[in-house]
């Protein structure tokens, strides 16, 4: 964005450092509204302030206050992570984000995965150029986070264990293949084995093991004895059924009983 600036209200610049006072990511119509006094004089300053190039629209009824560093042209790109706590709450960075965050992949997604349990009617936005994408999950996958703080909030990232669970849960998500498997070999060297074990026997998902399973003792040379164990203790415990590799991918390809698999992809 570029807009010039303008000089201000007392009253408009009272109204800016507390709504920038405030440890979140950006406010809300109702917090003008409070300030203000009616809703009336709240949707007028608001696109007075806008205009000015003190404020910016995220989405509807959210706005962020663009900062004194934007300089005189006001312009502003806000932190990626404080957006996306701005969109839905909670809200995790998660699937290939993450594997990035982690810097298990030199590419910069074109993408920002939030993971949420919360409904919301629009589930991917454009916001300055990036594209957000919330992704829904149900309370028992909603877990295994780590917490940090940018510009001085608090965001949630999901850890590398979770992280790697995530990706093969819905690898469509990780980037790709070749970036799933990324992030299965880069991430395997910094990972707890005992808290990726104790994570999977948590996740509601038979197909996660397998896939991670398959993907670890493919990929991962040499493999530490802590993960031969928990492999072997995957074998035997994984469900009957016959899982895809890479869902709603080729349908051809073979199956592989050590693992329930059905490889349809190349590794």
């Amino acid at each position: 964005m570029a807009k010039s600036i303008t000089e201000l209200g007392v009253r408009e610049a009272e109204f800016l450092a507390r709504m920038a006072s405030e440890k979140k990511s950006g406010f809300l119509v109702q917090d003008a509204v409070s300030f203000w006094g009616s809703r009336e004089m709240a949707w007028k300053k608001l696109r007075l302030l806008e205009k000015k190039g003190w404020i910016d629209r995220i989405e509807r009824g959210k706005y962020i206050v663009i900062p004194l560093e934007a300089g005189e042209e006001r312009s502003w790109s806000e932190d990626a992570y404080l957006i996306a706590n701005l969109l839905i709450q909670p809200a995790v960075i998660s699937y290939w984000t993450a594997a990035r965050h982690w810097n298990w992949t030199e590419q910069i997604p074109n993408v920002v995965y939030i993971q949420t349990t919360s409904r919301k009617s629009k589930m991917s936005n454009t916001i300055f150029g990036v594209r957000y994408e919330i992704v829904r999950v149900s309370q028992k996958k909603f877990f295994g986070f780590t917490q940090e703080w940018r510009q001085g909030k608090r965001v949630l990232i999901t850890d590398r264990e979770k992280t790697l669970i995530d990706c093969a849960d819905k690898p469509n998500r990780a980037g790709s293949i070749e970036e799933l498997i990324k992030a299965v070999m880069e991430g395997s060297q910094e990972i707890s084995w005992n808290k990726l074990n104790t994570y999977i026997q948590r996740f509601p998902s038979g197909a996660v093991k397998k896939r991670l399973g398959y993907l670890i003792e493919k990929l991962v040379s040499p493999l530490p004895q802590e993960g031969e164990n928990i492999l072997k203790e995957w074998r035997t415990t994984m469900t009957k059924g016959m899982n895809p590799l890479l869902p709603a991918a080729n349908k051809k390809g073979y199956f592989l009983r050590r693992w329930n698999l059905f490889i349809n992809t190349d590794v």
